[in-house]
Formats: C-alpha cells, structure tokens, sequence
C-alpha cells in the first residue's frame, strides 16, 4: 500500500482522525504499527475470548462480527473504518468479546499495547479521539439500558429488542441463527406467537427468513 493510500485510509478511522502524516509516517519506519491483508479463505482471525494484545484497526474491506449464545449464533458485518474492540485493550480480562473473520480481502492495521501505552496515549489527538469513542459508546449502552426498561407490549417488539440487545453494533444487517423454538424461548413466547411475528416482520420488509436463519435488515 502506497504512502498517501495508507494515510488517507488511517486517518479515515475514527481513533487516528486529525493525526498529522509526519507522525504516523514516524510511527511506521519504526515498525510500530503494521499493515496485514486478510482473505476469507483464512478462516477466524480473532476469537471469542482471545487476549487482546494489540489495537487492531480495519482500513478496507469487511468482516463478519460474530456472537454466540446457548443456542443461538448473530452475525454482524463490520465495515471499513472501524476499530475492532479497542476496550479490550484497557479492560481486565484483555480478551475479545467476539469472533471476527473476513467476508472479503481487506487490510488490518495493528499496533501492539506497548505502543500504544508508550507513545500513542501521549498523543493528545488521540487521546480526544478515544474519549470521544468511549462516551459515544457508553451513551449507546445507556441508551439501550433505557430501551430495557420500557415494556415490549407485542412478539415482533420482544424479537427486535433480544436482536438489538445481543447485538455489537447499532446498525447493519444482522443475521441470527437459531430454531424458532430456542428464539420463542429466548422471547418468553409461544412459538406460534413467534411465527406470526416472525412473518410480520417479513411482511414489513425488516426480516428475511431462511431456514432457521433470520436476516435482520432494518434494526
């Protein structure tokens, strides 16, 4: 990846926003912080429950943000630029809440903690730019606590809060994968409840439904 196509897709994340070219050009002939592509074929890249070592930053392409439950899977899609789960690096068990793998070539930009602790932190348009992120994210959360406590009066209204409250990210098509029976379980409703609510919410065009697969296209 050339220079100025490196720069521009670095500074694209929101985490190096406003960071000028000299600095991370600096960063970069030190080999502090690495380019790595990614393909399909490789399979999982990061595992659920994995240590977190490293700031991991997706520049371009796309992957498959996976979450696993008792008897269910949801599978979201993370998009270009993104970071990927930063607050592992600063939590106490350091490991990653979600599995992730590509859904196409894409490139990874890794920074290892050390440098991240020892040079990157010092950084005061870094430093912005996390705490922009993580008050982003902890208004999100409290957001949905408050979401939590309102009454879900109908089955469509309990599928689409277990879909959004499982869920990583508040956007995007989310692709859940159970049996109908697990899902009215899971909703506190009857299964003939569920399957009704189910093809509503087809009807409304939010929901595509495969064989025990639902595809969540609007939540």
């Amino acid at each position: 990846m050339k220079y100025t196509d490196f720069y521009l897709h670095a500074t694209s994340i929101p985490l190096l926003r406003g960071i000028n070219a000299e600095y991370l050009l600096n960063m970069q002939e030190r080999g502090w912080m690495k380019v790595v592509t990614t393909e399909p074929e490789e399979g999982d890249i990061i595992r659920q429950g994995e240590a977190c070592c490293a700031l991991t930053m997706l520049l371009c392409g796309e992957l498959a943000c996976i979450s696993q439950g008792d008897g269910w899977t949801l599978q979201e899609q993370l998009r270009a630029p993104d970071t990927i789960e930063e607050e592992a690096l600063w939590s106490l068990q350091h490991t990653f809440a979600h599995t992730y793998r590509p859904t196409q070539e894409g490139k990874l930009l890794v920074i290892p903690q050390e440098t991240v602790k020892g040079h990157l932190l010092h950084n005061e348009i870094f430093r912005i730019n996390l705490l922009v992120r993580m008050a982003d994210r902890l208004g999100h959360r409290r957001q949905m606590a408050l979401d939590l406590c309102r009454p879900a009066n109908t089955a469509e209204e309990k599928i689409m809060r277990f879909v959004n409250g499982v869920a990583f990210y508040r956007t995007g098509t989310k692709t859940l994968k159970t049996k109908m029976t697990t899902l009215a379980e899971l909703v506190g409703e009857t299964r003939l409840n569920v399957s009704k609510a189910l093809h509503t919410l087809e009807r409304q065009g939010t929901l595509r439904m495969e064989r025990e697969t639902f595809v969540f296209l609007h939540t």
